[in-house]
């Protein structure tokens, strides 16, 4: 441990979550990255090692031969670790390692390698399948080149055998030949190191541990490690751990991350705010889901998260709603009901949006309410019958969703605006903008917001890849194009006058509503030039996956979306829990406190839980790097038994 009373604080607003695991039987040490035996234990995954009987033997070993690589220090776990094995009671002469993980530590000329008797998970972070061909590719090439040179001097020598076997009197040169010959494989004979692997290497930093050791303790341990060890913080705030792990005599900690350089990321964004300016957040924040605009509030009976990695016109969506078929019972009166919705309320009747300036870190994000979202689509269906169109319930589902979550994704394109701008002014916007412009203006032709985020759905529409989409199903979108037209007029005011959003100024407009919080300019007719907030590159990284979405309820659509493989699914922390319950994990009340459950499994492995909801992709992933299992076989196989 690092002896000090306070860690050393990370370059980043957004408070750390580590998901921490343990692994029984697993061990590590430290190699050179010039190691010439660590691509191949990488490439194959395991290695025979000899069973030395006497740690004395063993250090001798490596003293003799002077070097401190993969090789010998195998040799001395072979006494320190592998004689608790059952080759080593049985007598065995070998033992099997298996490879757990290689990891680049801090400076990048020494690797972590992580070994296990027991074969590793067969996906995970800490030995990443692309880590594993690339392994694999350089052995290959590796091998090949080897081979090139042994047949090169094989030739050699056939040369020297023909040539000095004439005469006695040759021999002589015939025996300088070989000497050249062995000498110039020696030299030649190529070396086969890490330093090729390391682009595809986790990065990870380690800290002295005990068993003994509190979680908070450890926590304050990993911060230090991570801010004193050169790399970039975490883009998400997120990092993974694994706890006691032996290396020699000690135990150390690992933790491990995606290092992010790039522009601020908006999570970041949103924690400062958070931590600098709290009072620019509503107190108490709000903590269930609540349609904004009508009478009864809804409480998710079933709701879980879908977290999209990338554009929503990207594979993940396209992919999911592939061969989909809708249930069309009560088909007219649902057709009719949802018009009627979006007449009064526009969108917000399939879906809405939570900003974190008045919900909570648990309830903030995108809801879609599952049952209207198929209803939007049947809706859409009937549209295609009065064009005579016959698009597949896949594409009403597509352009249904699509539409929808552009609209939605509009709001918290304004929300990240008005957060860029209280980090700049440290000075509150949102919560003036909401209710002296957003809330002043409902309904009136004055409603920018709304209309904007419906031009936003037009302009997903008009985006050139979703355009390409459509047209390879259908002959021509013209008939499309007026169903999305008549679909986006059928709104209340503000959502209607979407097609202001063609116009230049009135970007300017609304950009100049948000920075002053007033509904228009008092001194002039102009509006400020601050539209590049809204429209041009960002002066800070927000992607889609920033922002939480949920469904709340079930239906087709929302059910195929968050049971594709394609999709970055990331279940609410209650499935988790129910996940671990499954394989016969018991939670821990003594060893988890505050910010994390500690859960551990009949093989006496633990996993700790975050108790933030939802909890990150990356805590997702370490879950099932824990379990040993893939995404595709969590939702085929564990998540229906939930």
């Amino acid at each position: 441990m690092t002896g000090t009373t306070e860690p050393r604080l990370l370059q980043s607003w957004i408070p750390p979550i580590f998901a921490w695991t343990t692994a029984a039987d697993v061990f590590a040490f430290k190699v050179a990255i010039n190691d010439p035996n660590i691509v191949e234990f990488v490439a194959t995954g395991d290695r025979y090692v000899p069973l030395i009987r006497s740690r004395e033997v063993a250090l001798v070993d490596v003293l003799v031969s002077g070097q401190n690589g993969l090789a010998e220090q195998l040799q001395v776990a072979a006494w320190s670790v592998l004689r608790h094995t059952e080759d080593w009671k049985n007598g065995s002469a070998t033992a099997k390692v298996h490879c757990h993980g290689a990891l680049a530590l801090p400076g990048n000329r020494e690797l972590l390698v992580l070994l296990g008797v027991a074969s590793a998970p067969r996906r995970g972070g800490w030995l990443p399948e692309p880590m594993r061909a690339a392994a694999r590719e350089l052995l290959a090439e590796h091998q090949a080149k080897v081979a090139d040179l042994d047949e090169h001097i094989e030739r050699k020598k056939q040369k020297y055998d023909e040539l000095y076997s004439q005469s006695p009197e040759t021999e002589r040169a015939r025996n300088v030949a070989c000497v050249h010959s062995a000498m110039e494989s020696h030299n030649l004979r190529p070396v086969l190191t890490a330093e090729r692997l390391l682009p595809h290497l986790p990065l990870a930093a380690t800290f002295a541990t005990r068993k003994s050791h509190s979680l908070r303790t450890i926590e304050r341990a990993a911060t230090t490690a991570i801010a004193e060890c050169g790399w970039a913080e975490s883009r998400d705030g997120i990092y993974v751990g694994l706890l006691s792990v032996p290396m020699g005599r000690e135990r150390i900690g690992v933790v491990t991350w995606k290092p992010y350089a790039g522009l601020p990321a908006y999570p970041e964004v949103r924690w400062a705010i958070q931590r600098r300016l709290p009072r620019a957040l509503l107190n108490p924040r709000l903590k269930r889901s609540e349609r904004p605009v009508f009478e009864n509030p809804t409480e998710p009976s079933v709701e879980s998260v879908v977290v999209l990695d990338g554009s929503i016109d990207g594979p993940g969506p396209v992919d999911a709603l592939d061969d989909l078929h809708l249930d069309d019972t009560d088909f007219q009166s649902r057709v009719d009901a949802v018009r009627r919705d979006t007449q009064a309320h526009g969108f917000e009747a399939i879906a809405w949006f939570q900003p974190y300036h008045a919900w909570t870190e648990e309830t903030w994000g995108i809801y879609f309410d599952a049952p209207k979202l198929d209803d939007l689509a049947l809706s859409l269906m009937d549209d295609f019958k009065s064009q005579r169109m016959s698009p597949s319930p896949s594409d009403a589902a597509r352009l249904a969703f699509g539409l929808t979550y552009a609209h939605e994704m509009f709001h918290a394109r304004v929300e990240a605006t008005l957060s860029w701008l209280e980090v700049n002014t440290l000075q509150p916007r949102h919560q003036r903008y909401k209710q002296r412009v957003y809330d002043a203006l409902r309904e009136t032709p004055d409603w920018l917001e709304e209309a904007l985020a419906n031009w936003s759905a037009w302009d997903w529409f008009r985006y050139k890849p979703v355009q390409a989409l459509f047209s390879s199903r259908m002959p021509t979108l013209d008939g499309l194009q007026r169903i999305v037209e008549s679909s986006l007029d059928l709104s209340p005011p503000g959502y209607r006058h979407w097609r202001f959003g063609h116009q230049a100024a009135t970007w300017r407009t609304f950009a100049t509503q948000l920075s002053t919080g007033r509904p228009k300019p008092t001194t002039s007719l102009l509006g400020l030039p601050l539209e590049s907030t809204l429209r041009g590159p960002l002066p800070y990284d927000l992607q889609p996956a920033d922002i939480p979405l949920r469904f709340v309820g079930r239906a087709v659509i929302g059910d195929r979306l968050q049971s594709h493989p394609a999709m970055l699914n990331v279940p609410t922390r209650r499935e988790i829990e129910r996940a671990l319950k499954y394989y016969k994990y018991m939670v821990d009340p003594a060893a988890g406190k505050g910010s994390h459950q500690k859960w551990t499994g009949p093989d006496q492995r633990s996993f700790i839980l975050p108790t933030r909801d939802p909890v990150s992709v990356r805590v997702f992933n370490t879950l099932l790097q824990h379990l040993g299992i893939d995404k595709a076989t969590y939702l085929r196989d564990v998540r229906p038994k939930l």
